[in-house]
């Protein structure tokens, strides 16, 4: 999904996204000694929570983007990088205090079966009374009113430049499967012409707390709250279009 383009440009589209609120309440709700991060990308929630006396490790199947993580982290021993599917990774006498698995990744992952076994990997590698934390669309919200076209104009970082991107959902409400069709224009900072334009699309499953909460449970975990997105204060309801659950490993 992350190729190409979209991973030559995804740091600088995404440059304005706010990770270091996403950072900090991640550090007000676990303890942020052993992290692992799952479908890291290109590493900037570790670049958020990066203290010298944490061991991180960061798992993403996309290889583009994890060469770009590799590159920001070459000269730390205590950050490395899988090229793997969660349920994939095999770590020694590893436990985690803090897991975390941001940006929607539990909606891409497509059936039930799947969603299953990364819950259970997850329960595994999470430490007694760790925290599991987590963000994904709010099915209650998107059953309830569906998914908006959307078009914006975003701001490189370098002077002068900028992307249109739209997005252009479909949503079956029959089956909870979503796809997003999106188009980006890379505007070239001096000419303000179009330099690149290019397609992709992102499949998703819309889940519901519903279906979520028992999975994680049934996963030596339990959910301990469920917050909007974009206000950690306020518990989530049908208003919020993305929520976060905070998760705990229970006592084995």
């Amino acid at each position: 999904m992350y190729k190409g383009s979209l991973a030559k440009y995804y740091d600088d589209i995404y440059h304005d996204k706010d990770y270091s609120a996403e950072a900090e309440f991640i550090e007000n709700n676990s303890k942020l000694n052993k992290v692992l991060d799952i479908g890291c990308g290109t590493g900037t929630h570790i670049e958020n929570l990066y203290k010298n006396d944490r061991v991180f490790v960061g798992v993403d199947p996309e290889n583009e983007m994890l060469e770009m993580a590799k590159i920001k982290f070459a000269n730390y021993s205590n950050v490395s990088f899988k090229n793997c599917d969660i349920t994939k990774l095999y770590v020694i006498n590893l436990h985690f205090d803090t897991i975390i698995s941001m940006f929607n990744i539990v909606n891409h992952i497509l059936n039930k079966d799947d969603l299953i076994k990364y819950f259970k990997k997850i329960g595994s590698l999470l430490a007694e009374n760790g925290t599991f934390i987590f963000d994904c669309f709010n099915g209650d919200a998107v059953f309830s009113d569906g998914p908006k076209d959307v078009s914006k104009e975003i701001k490189s970082r370098i002077e002068g430049g900028s992307y249109i991107v739209t997005y252009k959902p479909s949503f079956n409400s029959d089956t909870g499967d979503m796809v997003i069709d999106h188009n980006v224009k890379v505007i070239h900072s001096k000419h303000q012409e179009v330099i690149e334009s290019f397609d992709y699309t992102l499949e998703h499953k819309i889940w519901l707390q519903n279906d979520l909460k028992p999975l994680i449970e049934g996963s030596d975990m339990r959910v301990e709250k469920v917050v909007s997105s974009s206000d950690y204060d306020k518990e989530a309801d049908i208003s919020d279009y993305k929520i976060t659950f905070v998760c705990k490993g229970v006592t084995r």
